[in-house]
């Protein structure tokens, strides 16, 4: 999963330095696995497919422990099997985007799909890392409601980042923020600027819906520890965007907002996983009864 975060780091600078056409052919690189000479641009560009085979291979291995276990086929088949066809659709955008001649619906799916699959590496390894914990503190309809909410927001939000990065409407208000070119905060819907619009709007979405998780995660064990972390990382995330439009999206601002992007995704898959782990309040466990409950429904 780690490897596969660095993937989607590395794929952003791809797109800053504007080189993911440096290899204008796909699967192969001017016709060859290896090309015969290397600038910078095709480095990226090359050194982008080859870590993306690395995580693939690695995926396949991992898929061939959980096959070869009962136990893990059985908890985590369907699963891997999941990921695995989101993979799929993944390395067929990859090419798709490169064919396609960075077509926005393509770099736009591809990041969308990078992301996802990096979010269910992200569930089995906190699945296989601890199960379910009854002792856990108790949650409700409303929390469950909020991070299911929250966790649409942000995937929502992504599809916008890439739409207003493939777009190349960053700037489409200028350097300028609150307002927009110097002026109104909305001037129009319209165009490029209209789709920046609506992404400041779905950042000031996603940033309430995460304080309001931090307000109602609070004190709740595990789940109100990744409801802070979840704020945390949207505030620094909000804080770049403004920095990369008032900069003028210099590249080392961009590539970590890229990054914060995928960490937003990342937090907010953990606080979702512990939040819908934990028991629902009110609902009656095994664990809760005591041994005479039993008894007394019986002779009642």
């Amino acid at each position: 999963m780690v490897v596969t975060y660095a993937l989607l780091v590395f794929g952003s600078t791809v797109r800053i330095n504007e080189a993911g056409l440096a290899c204008p052919d796909w699967p192969m690189c001017f016709g060859k696995v290896v090309p015969d000479s290397m600038n910078l641009d095709i480095f990226l560009e090359w050194g982008h497919r080859a870590l993306a085979g690395i995580v693939s291979l690695a995926f396949l291995g991992l898929g061939g422990l959980v096959l070869s276990d009962r136990e893990l086929r059985r908890t985590h088949g369907p699963l891997w099997g999941i990921s695995a066809v989101v993979l799929a659709v993944q390395i067929v955008l990859g090419g798709l985007t490169v064919l396609k001649l960075l077509a926005e619906w393509t770099v736009t799916s591809h990041l969308l799909a990078g992301n996802t699959f990096c979010l269910l590496l992200l569930v089995a390894a906190l699945t296989l890392w601890r199960k379910r914990d009854p002792s856990q503190e108790p949650t409700g309809l409303l929390e469950r409601t909020v991070v299911v909410v929250l966790g649409i927001s942000v995937m929502t939000q992504l599809a916008l980042g890439g739409l207003v990065a493939s777009s190349h409407a960053g700037l489409a208000c200028g350097p300028a923020w609150p307002n927009c070119g110097g002026s109104a905060w909305f001037p129009t819907w319209q165009g490029a600027v209209g789709l920046q619009l609506v992404h400041r709007v779905g950042a000031y979405t996603v940033l309430a819906l995460a304080a309001v998780a931090a307000a109602v995660h609070r004190g709740r064990g595990p789940a109100g520890l990744a409801s802070l972390v979840v704020l945390a990382v949207v505030l620094g995330q909000a804080t770049l965007g403004v920095l990369n439009v008032w900069w003028q999206m210099p590249g080392i601002v961009t590539a970590a907002h890229s990054a914060g992007a995928a960490a937003t995704v990342l937090a907010t898959t953990w606080l979702v996983v512990q939040t819908w782990r934990a028991p629902l309040r009110g609902a009656a466990t095994v664990a809760d009864r005591s041994p005479t409950e039993p008894l007394a429904a019986e002779a009642s």
